[in-house]
């Protein structure tokens, strides 16, 4: 598309050569259309030759609210661009606008920059980053040409834990839990876990059979049964319910779903007590079950229930979990949903809003 205001300076030089029958008036606007040409010529040439690399998501910056986004444009083509305008949103889990930045910069030949962008959110969750518009511009900006994208990133706001008055009653904290062990621990540390030799021994009499290592019993015909070298073990069962929640300002409610359940995890990670992070994979159709014994878990499961998808309808997940687990036991067990209702075993023990849950939560005495 050509400038408004050059359009009309070569109407007006037009009109001028006409009526004055002015030769100098011509000879602009002869110049005029051979800038134009060249221009569009120039135009429809970078356009096939500047290409952005979008990376699938950004990283977490200094603070929980940020996340740091870092891309590269280049020009592969021999002549340089004048301008390029990008226009990048920031979008929440409805799709809505939640930050922009517009960024105008110009390349040379055989060139590249690279750029990072920091956005900021007062919620957390999994949002999306969208190169929304990329222009290119002329020499002088006589002319632009718009550039179809469909780029798309990811921007991952952590959820900033607060402290939970809990108690861990000496059941919960030293009740071994039965049944065996098949848990995504990619994290897994010597000091969290023990040591595997120690850990194992032959069957004695008296020994539970929900101890034994039936795999590693296999393999080595001879009965083994395995024991935590600290004497704990996952004691409490931590279900969340991703059901998805009203319209009415559903982001600010799954962000304080979000804090909710890394603030109760992070306050028994606290206070040493081994938990389990449970959930419905709706990708998947199963449980999906996270231990977390150190920080680095932690992370690790809060960053698989950031990008765990929402579903309509409510889960049994006791039902669901007793099904496919029927050989655990466990000393207690907590339900938190998107409602912002937390249940202990079948006993509600607060209902809050997402305006309120900090204070609610601060007054809620928990006792495991």
């Amino acid at each position: 598309m050509i400038s408004p205001f050059f359009l009309l300076l070569f109407l007006f030089l037009l009109y001028m050569s006409v009526l004055y029958k002015s030769s100098s008036s011509l000879a602009l606007c002869l110049l005029f259309l051979f800038w134009a040409a060249a221009s569009v010529f120039q135009l429809l040439y970078s356009r096939k030759k500047v290409q952005v690399d979008f990376p699938f998501s950004a990283h977490t910056g200094a603070k929980e609210s940020q996340a740091v986004f870092t891309f590269t444009i280049k020009n592969q083509g021999v002549l340089p661009v004048s301008g390029i305008r990008l226009r990048l949103l920031l979008l929440d889990q409805n799709g809505n606008k939640a930050e922009e930045k517009k960024i105008f910069l110009s390349l040379g030949p055989k060139s590249r920059r690279k750029y990072s962008l920091t956005f900021s959110s007062p919620y957390c969750g999994r949002f999306q980053i969208q190169l929304k518009s990329l222009r290119l511009y002329s020499f002088l900006s006589l002319a632009w040409l718009p550039v179809k994208t469909r780029l798309m990133g990811e921007a991952v706001f952590f959820p900033q834990p607060f402290p939970v008055p809990l108690k861990i009653s000496e059941k919960t904290r030293y009740f071994a839990p039965e049944g065996e062990e098949s848990l995504e621990t990619p994290f897994l540390a010597a000091s969290a876990a023990g040591s595997l030799q120690d850990d194992i021994h032959s069957y004695q009499p008296g020994d539970r059979l929900g101890l034994v290592h039936w795999k590693l019993s296999a393999r080595t015909d001879e009965l083994l049964v395995r024991f935590p070298a600290s004497g704990e073990g996952f004691s409490v069962l931590l279900f969340l319910e991703l059901k998805t929640p009203g319209p009415a300002d559903s982001v600010g409610q799954i962000s304080a779903f979000f804090q909710w359940a890394a603030s109760l995890s992070f306050s028994m990670l606290e206070l040493k007590c081994a938990h389990l992070m449970i959930w419905f994979d709706l990708k998947e159709q199963c449980l999906r079950r996270f231990p977390v014994r150190n920080e680095e878990e932690l992370n690790f499961a809060l960053y698989c229930l950031l990008h765990g998808a929402f579903y309509p309808d409510s889960k049994e997940l006791f039902s669901l979990y007793s099904r496919e687990y029927p050989t655990d036991t466990w000393a207690s067990r907590l339900l938190l949903d998107t409602s912002l209702t937390l249940w202990q075993e079948d006993r509600k023990l607060v209902s809050s809003s997402q305006d309120k849950w900090k204070e609610d939560m601060a007054l809620t005495e928990l006792t495991l």
